[in-house]
């Protein structure tokens, strides 16, 4: 092997001995809400010619921004806070009380004790400081969750309590099949988390419905915040029913439109209509929604509607297309002869009565002009007589005064 090969394996494994030896463990990264309190999970090592060092003169810092960075906990300079860890048994848990607005940023871990312990990790945890609460997180972590019908579903909601001396309010809305009470837990680098889940059967009544958690915080009169997924449940067709318009038989050569309907995720993709042949034998009509036809004695039948989509099939009861007949039955006939004959009844029966009111109107017209005229005659022979009598009694009465006029001369 040649000599820049060793070298670069030399420096591999010291480089490997040197970050096994300093080492820390805690989160890399940390949502703080300002206000509250933030508390960093914090373990460390150190190599073992160190650890006679480790007493309890040693003082725990934290570095803001970079590992040569101002000290934030030293004299209480910019943050409030303590190790709440123990140091001797490599505990560097550290609270933070009241975490102002403004501080969001990286934090490094030092031991500053009597030489030679005096070092500050590599590693830092970054600190973003909300005005609000962060959302929860719901997995599965997707904005749409597309399931089968019957799928038997977890969702499970969870946020990481960075202040474990506030902790929220847990709810789920719409609350679904089996609940489990929100419980803390802690994760792998010792952060406290609060975790729901519920669990319930997916059916098509859930389709396109939110599911929400929400969390609520009493204290600091921080706003409900939610996460929320939409569910998609998929199923095959179902519901399937076959329309007939217009209903009922209809008359040779109208048109008849059977239309297909069905409640299905996603949508039916194929419609098939089927013609009973009369020995229960289905005989393929043609595709689509809708089926046209012009109504004859060969279409005349039952027809069924089958649908598809991805997840299956369904198909609709059977529905009657009917015909009225052309010609007349036997009975339609009897009766149609016998209204024609009714009907012929009552015009001769009309014609003759109007004949013969119509003769009786002319006779009356007859008698009532020779009535007239006879009346008229009447009249004038009677005005005749009068005027005569008249005459007659005017000559009289000149006749007897010429004569008193002719006597009483004769007497002077």
């Amino acid at each position: 092997m040649s000599g820049p090969k060793i070298l670069v394996i030399i420096i591999w494994i010291l480089r490997g001995a040197e970050s096994n030896t300093w080492e820390i463990k805690m989160p890399q990264n940390i949502d703080a809400i300002t206000g509250f309190c933030v508390q960093i999970p914090c373990q460390f090592e150190i190599p073992d010619s160190f650890k006679k060092s480790l007493n309890n003169s040693v003082e725990a810092l934290w570095r803001k921004t970079t590992t040569e960075g101002a000290s934030v906990l030293s004299s209480d300079l910019f943050l409030k806070g303590n190790v709440i860890g123990n140091i001797l048994n490599k505990n560097c848990t550290t609270v933070f009380h009241n975490f102002p607005a403004g501080f969001s940023d990286m934090y490094f871990f030092r031991l500053q004790g009597p030489e030679p312990l005096m070092y500050t990790f590599k590693q830092g945890v970054n600190v973003t400081v909300h005005k609000d609460v962060p959302p929860p997180i719901l997995s599965p972590h997707v904005q749409v969750l597309e399931v089968l019908e019957g799928t038997n579903l977890t969702l499970t909601c969870s946020t990481v309590i960075s202040c474990p001396s506030i902790q929220p309010l847990m709810q789920w809305k719409p609350q679904l099949g089996e609940q489990l009470t929100p419980a803390l837990q802690e994760d792998e680098f010792g952060q406290t988390m609060m975790v729901s889940s519920q669990m319930f059967n997916a059916t098509p009544l859930n389709d396109h419905l939110k599911v929400s958690c929400t969390l609520l915080y009493s204290q600091g009169a921080k706003r409900p915040v939610e996460t929320s997924v939409l569910l998609r449940v998929l199923y095959a067709p179902k519901n399937t029913i076959a329309l007939v318009s217009p209903s009922g038989p209809v008359s040779e050569g109208s048109v008849v439109i059977l239309s297909c309907h069905s409640d299905a995720n996603p949508a039916v993709r194929r419609y098939e209509w089927y013609k009973d042949s009369g020995s229960g034998k289905l005989v393929l009509q043609n595709l689509g929604q809708t089926l046209t036809i012009i109504a004859r004695s060969d279409v005349q039948g039952l027809y069924v509607c089958k649908v598809y989509n991805i997840h299956g099939t369904d198909q609709s009861r059977a529905v009657a297309v009917g015909i009225n007949s052309s010609q007349c039955s036997i009975a339609l006939y009897i009766i149609c002869g016998l209204l024609t004959l009714f009907l012929i009844l009552i015009t001769a029966v009309d014609l003759v009565k109007y004949k013969s009111l119509l003769k009786r109107l002319q006779e009356f017209e007859g008698m009532r002009g020779s009535m007239m005229y006879a009346t008229l005659h009447r009249t004038s022979d009677s005005v005749y007589n009068v005027i005569q009598t008249r005459d007659r009694t005017e000559d009289d009465y000149e006749n007897r005064n010429l004569s008193k006029h002719q006597l009483k001369s004769e007497r002077s």
